[in-house]
């Protein structure tokens, strides 16, 4: 196989991790956001005020996009520019490394949301547990950490 293909095919793993993390967190954005305006829409129904907090686990998932764009980083600067670094050889790794790297970061970012959702849709209703709520989120976060981590030290070997 030439170089320009397999540096292409190692860049395609690199923005599908982008890609993949990216796609997980609108889903987990989108969920969570749907559950924060149902327990904004019950709070005006009751006459109460709309808790601004709600807005912490709708952006929750964001940060799975960032952990995707520095698994893609970190894979393009392995690669070198225009393919320059003769580990370009490597593309089979670099490829699945960026879409199962991506894959599990966008599940956890996707899992997040649901649970977010739950929190919005339990202070919604209650009032309390933000912190406990949060804490269930930063172990969901804590996979997508565990994938991006693991998935750059598998490249560097």
């Amino acid at each position: 196989m030439d170089q320009e293909t397999m540096t292409t095919l190692a860049k395609f793993g690199a923005v599908a991790a982008l890609g993949l993390s990216a796609f997980g967190s609108a889903l987990g954005c989108g969920t969570a956001g749907m559950a924060a305006i149902g327990a904004w829409k019950k709070a005006y129904l009751k006459g109460k005020n709309a808790l601004f907090t709600l807005l912490i686990f709708v952006g929750a998932p964001i940060a799975q996009t960032i952990y995707g764009m520095l698994l893609m980083m970190y894979i393009l600067g392995r690669i070198g520019p225009e393919g320059s670094d003769p580990t370009a050889t490597l593309w089979p790794a670099y490829l699945g490394v960026g879409i199962f790297g991506g894959l599990g970061i966008a599940i956890s970012a996707w899992f997040v949301g649901k649970s977010a959702a739950n929190g919005c849709n339990a202070l919604g209703e209650t009032g309390k547990g933000l912190v406990n709520y949060l804490m269930v989120l930063g172990v969901g976060e804590t996979v997508a950490l565990f994938v991006m981590v693991f998935s750059m030290m598998l490249i560097s070997m």
